[in-house]
């Protein structure tokens, strides 16, 4: 009779163990989702801000260029070929939303990763045409403002707003690598969960 109720006993707490596993896994994957989502969605309320951004610094660097234009070659450079740079970047947003978008986690984890992966990828594009033009961008205001012999503080000024647009630059990237990352560790993790 103890027999049989030590095996009893052993079935009902190898059950309760199994079913703790299975709760404890699904738990993990409900977490590594809710993570995942979290930053997809984060990047698309990024993405839709700096499209926002670009549309409406349009209509300013047109102010800019009715009220200031003629005064100084760089100036007018700079407004003159951000504009269209601005309306391009709005697309490239747009572009970017719309794959993002199709980040579903009720499809399989494939699908997602190969969303991310394009994201990744024109999150690198992004950085190679940034360190193209902003460095020209940077050269045509220092020749500008060499053109104008502005004060000494003026210099300071355009300086220290050169070093902190590029450590500005450096930290997004570097959060998006890292966000990016944290997404595909995710979906990693998800894939072994559904096939383990």
């Amino acid at each position: 009779m103890e027999l049989n109720e030590l095996k009893e006993v052993w079935t009902a707490l190898d059950n309760r163990l199994k079913r703790n596993e299975e709760l404890k896994e699904s738990i993990i994957l409900e977490m590594m989702k809710s993570k995942a989502g979290k930053l997809v969605n984060r990047f698309i309320t990024m993405e839709i801000f700096s499209a926002i951004f670009s549309l409406l610094a349009i209509p300013f660097c047109m102010f800019l260029n009715d009220r200031y234009g003629g005064s100084n070659w760089a100036q007018d450079t700079i407004v003159i070929s951000g504009m269209p740079i601005l309306f391009l970047n709005s697309f490239w947003c747009i572009y970017k939303i719309h794959g993002l978008m199709k980040f579903d986690l009720s499809k399989n984890v494939r699908h997602n990763v190969r969303y991310i992966n394009r994201y990744n990828i024109q999150i690198k594009r992004e950085k190679i045409a940034s360190c193209i033009i902003a460095p020209v961008i940077g050269i045509v205001a220092i020749l500008g403002y060499a053109s104008m012999k502005v004060t000494l503080s003026r210099w300071a000024l355009l300086i220290c707003a050169l070093i902190a647009a590029t450590l500005y630059c450096y930290w997004l990237f570097r959060k998006y690598e890292k966000n990016i990352a944290s997404i595909l560790v995710s979906l990693d993790e998800i894939r072994e969960l559904k096939e383990g």
